[in-house]
């Protein structure tokens, strides 16, 4: 949803670069609402329910900690309280109730571990929760985590992967507009900064049973074969094995409906992005970016279990 009040911000930003009305109406047709977290302040745990960076989570009880396979217990991310937003930035998002995100292991750096719970029952019933007794933090040595709490404001981003977003880089990358527009993370609803490769599909493959395909969608059935051929002369049998047995069933499937399934790894969107924050005391990996991903059509039907996320990072 863009407001007036947005559009009227976006009529300044192109004024004080000095940028058309022909470019104002690109950036306009390129860009869509995300709602921004500002940290305002660190937590005192003062509120029940308030939007939150880090720290402990307000849970119910229908919610427990979630742990690892390991028996350790995730990282507490964010809770978002959907009731404050100012408005829904996309159509399907719920304006009321809670969403809470969890991190196991961010290696490697894709198809990560983790938990996204949506709640909206009685806010009565929620209470902060500590960490599970006896188990210890996926490694706790790095995520000593300042809590904030966060204020959510409207913000335009340019779509990451639009004509006015490559505009911008090529030709205003100086400029107050892509400074303002193009960053979109610490956001519901923000924009992907993956550096490279096709996040949205690597999502898509990975919740659709193709997750052998990751980095293969550009190769031919040809060319499978050969490595597998190669693999096995040099005495990688299992990875031959691998190649002929998992990535060549898949690769044949994807490429029979290549365009079926590129048109519906587009659906997938950042449902929520946090980069490394200096106050929070984040820093993932080299400065990255986690990105939570989902697909438009969950969003619908409210369910958050088929989530993916990815580390972005330069």
């Amino acid at each position: 949803m863009k407001t007036e009040l947005m559009e009227q911000e976006l009529k300044r930003l192109v004024k004080k670069d000095e940028l058309d009305e022909q470019m104002f109406d690109l950036l306009l047709r390129d860009s869509e609402t995300s709602m921004k977290l500002h940290l305002e302040q660190e937590e005192d745990y003062s509120r029940l329910g308030n939007s939150r960076i880090a720290g402990y989570p307000d849970l119910p009880p229908s919610i427990a900690w979630p742990c690892t396979e390991d028996d350790e217990h995730y990282t507490f991310l964010a809770q978002i309280n959907l009731g404050e937003m100012p408005f829904s930035p996309v159509e399907g998002m719920p304006n009321e109730g809670m969403l809470y995100f969890f991190l196991g292991l961010d290696e490697p750096a894709y198809d990560i571990e983790h938990q996204v719970y949506y709640y909206n029952g009685d806010m009565s019933l929620l209470k902060k929760t500590l960490p599970p007794e006896g188990k210890v933090e996926v490694v706790e040595e790095r995520r000593g985590f300042v809590p904030y709490r966060v204020q959510l404001l409207p913000q335009l981003n340019v779509i990451s992967d639009s004509e006015a977003y490559e505009t911008l880089l090529d030709e205003y990358s100086d400029s107050l507009a892509y400074a303002t527009l193009c960053d979109g993370s610490d956001a519901i609803w923000g924009q992907h900064q993956s550096f490279a490769g096709d996040t949205p599909m690597d999502a898509y493959l990975c919740r659709n049973g193709m997750k052998d395909l990751l980095f293969n969608t550009y190769k031919t059935v040809e060319r499978v074969r050969e490595e597998a051929k190669q693999a096995m002369e040099r005495g990688s049998e299992t990875y031959s094995e691998h190649l002929i047995s998992d990535v060549l069933p898949q690769l044949e499937q994807f490429l029979a409906r290549k365009e079926e399934h590129e048109q519906a790894s587009k659906n997938w969107h950042v449902l929520f992005s946090l980069s490394s924050l200096d106050e929070v005391g984040m820093c993932w990996w080299d400065a990255g970016y986690l990105e939570f991903y989902m697909d438009k059509e969950d969003l619908k039907q409210l369910n958050f279990s088929n989530t993916y996320v990815n580390l972005a990072t330069s």
